[in-house]
């Protein structure tokens, strides 16, 4: 598919992670030029080194959870590429827990990097874009923001204040020529589902194969969603072709979500 990124130089925050990737990739596909943050620099450069397409990318060490890391990161991927057209963050996964047994440290852990290192993040970027009135900004939020379980409740917190915070800055951001949007997905396949399942059918007394079977039975489509197809999302709403959209996002859980 051409979605008129060829060329387009793309911040990727959270690079590393499954969803991270996913979207490393379909840029790439799309010859989008990449800066790759995240907190192993050998796994960056792993990643790099996989993606097709023309462009060199650059890879970046950059640790959200401290604002001069932060900083730095963004102003060095601005100077590598030349610019920036558009910055997508896909970091931060927050574990769960009984909420009474989730203490004050172990939420102040989890918010840290999602919301927090979100948040810093933004504010790197934004005034770039502000200043030469143009930029589009995807964040990877998640579907707990509207459908929160009770075994994830730091997580589904980080997600509802980020959505927050796209409508909001997308009127702040509109006069300027700036959009910006997110992508809600439910569960993917990766090894921390995997640990969610275990635990689960431990808690449930079934098997990891059952429990997962009653999870999909909740979605319409009856499956988990591929990173690649969440990354397909995001890649749209970074695009072009996404042009009059802003301060919205797309929820992509096969139909779990029961609202519009």
């Amino acid at each position: 598919m051409n979605l008129g990124l060829a060329g387009q130089r793309v911040v990727l925050c959270g690079a590393n992670g499954v969803l991270g990737r996913a979207i490393a990739k379909q840029l790439a596909d799309e010859d989008a030029t990449l800066a790759l943050l995240g907190r192993s620099r050998e796994a960056l450069d792993k990643l790099a080194r996989e993606l097709a397409g023309t462009a060199t990318h650059a890879t970046i060490e950059c640790d959200l959870a401290e604002a001069n890391s932060t900083d730095r990161a963004i102003e060095h991927a601005e100077r590598v590429l030349g610019g920036l057209d558009v910055f997508i963050s896909a970091a931060g996964a927050a574990q769960g827990g009984v909420f009474w047994e989730i203490d004050d440290a172990a939420w102040r852990s989890n918010l840290e990097i999602k919301l927090f290192g979100t948040i810093r993040a933004l504010r790197a970027v934004t005034p770039r874009m502000v200043k030469q009135r143009s930029g589009r900004i995807v964040l990877v939020v998640g579907n707990s923001a509207r459908q929160p379980e009770p075994r994830m409740l730091p997580g589904a917190a980080a997600n509802a204040a980020l959505l927050a915070i796209v409508r909001g800055l997308a009127e702040e951001l509109g006069p300027h020529g700036v959009a910006i949007n997110a992508v809600n997905p439910g569960p993917v396949r990766s090894s921390r589902w995997n640990t969610l399942m275990q635990a689960a059918a431990a808690r449930e007394g079934c098997s990891v194969a059952e429990a997962e079977s009653k999870f999909s039975a909740k979605t319409a489509l009856r499956r988990l969603a591929t990173a690649e197809e969440i990354a397909t999302h995001v890649a749209f709403l970074a695009s072009p072709a996404a042009a009059h959209l802003t301060g919205t996002s797309l929820t992509i859980d096969g139909g779990s979500t029961k609202s519009p």
